[in-house]
């Protein structure tokens, strides 16, 4: 299942908080893209986050993967999560 996570940095989230954890934090997300955890990682261009897509079984799994993120576990970001399912109009337009 593909899932779409917005990461919003909260005002835990200060420059001098997380600038010792950026590197951590990169290689961790690099680490998921690697094993095609993390599917597509990209920067906000607010510079307030970032957007992930995920290829899991379940949120729970995503949500789970997302506490490894050292400024998760430091509680810097909040995320929405969405998961995918196949447009309506192509199924619709297919029959």
């Amino acid at each position: 299942m593909k899932i779409v996570v917005i990461a919003h940095r909260n005002a835990k989230a200060t420059a001098e908080a997380i600038e010792p954890l950026l590197g951590p934090e990169a290689k961790k997300a690099l680490s998921m893209y690697a094993q095609d955890v993390i599917r597509e990682i990209y920067g906000r261009a607010d510079g307030k986050g970032a957007v992930l897509v995920f290829e899991a079984k379940d949120e729970a799994e995503v949500r789970a993967r997302l506490g490894e993120l050292p400024f998760a576990q430091q509680g810097f970001l909040d995320f929405d999560v969405y998961p995918l399912v196949p447009y309506r109009g192509i199924v619709n337009a297919a029959k």
